[in-house]
């Protein structure tokens, strides 16, 4: 059997292919196949190469998804120093590798910034819709940067906010998240200062850090969900 070629989809290519509540749905079916034990993980799941002389970290995970069926290679590259982390900037190589598991062909090169920055979202809210609030009005966003846009669009697909509440590192940020998502939402976005603010505002509280430590604690905290994950704001 011949081969029919590798198809290279670069960053420009996959912003048509992939909206909100298409990455929504993918992501339901892969937890499906997970639940049903379809998935197999490579083993180990990951491998690392974190270089402390340059600040250069290589990351290559892989997986089966025998449902399709297919199977790929995930792989990214970034700076840190501690203080720059490039992880989710354009600028950092994140490619994908899919392959037909049933001839070995390699059948295309994918460009990663989108669909990581979508899927990483929507995988991380899609819970919301069985463990969330019912009718949220107040959305609570820590960070605003590509994972906190991603997570609005998301959002979006199951709710109708009233209200954005919304602070990030950087004052200039926020305010102006505030005022193009007032415009284009026609809601009120109100950016604060702190975390706590947010938090205790909004009926769903969403954040993405790098951070390792707790961010927030309350004695009585509203139904919110925090999710881990790289913030470019």
């Amino acid at each position: 059997m011949s081969s029919d070629g590798v198809v290279f989809l670069s960053y420009e290519d996959t912003l048509d292919l992939l909206s909100a509540a298409e990455a929504m749905d993918i992501c339901a079916e892969v937890y499906r196949m997970h639940a049903e034990g379809s998935v197999e993980w490579t083993s180990p799941p990951s491998f690392r190469l974190d270089d402390d002389t340059y600040n250069h970290h290589w990351h290559v995970k892989g997986v089966m998804l025998k449902d399709i069926p297919t199977t790929g290679v995930r792989m990214y590259n970034y700076y840190d120093d501690g203080v720059r982390n490039t992880v989710g900037q354009l600028e950092c190589a994140r490619y994908i590798l899919l392959t037909d598991p049933m001839t070995g062909h390699a059948k295309s090169i994918v460009e990663e910034h989108w669909t990581y920055a979508i899927r990483s979202t929507a995988a991380a809210v899609l819970p919301l819709k069985w463990l969330g609030p019912k009718d949220p009005k107040v959305l609570g966003l820590v960070g605003i940067g590509t994972m906190g846009v991603n997570c609005l669009a998301c959002l979006r697909t199951m709710y109708d906010f009233e209200k954005i509440v919304c602070t990030s590192r950087r004052p200039e940020t926020r305010e102006s998240f505030a005022k193009k998502y007032s415009e284009e939402m026609n809601i009120l976005v109100e950016p604060v200062d702190s975390i706590e603010e947010v938090v205790r505002s909004a009926d769903i509280g969403i954040g993405g850090t790098t951070s390792t430590c707790l961010l927030y604690t309350s004695p009585s905290p509203r139904a919110a969900t925090l999710s881990r994950m790289p913030s470019s704001a």
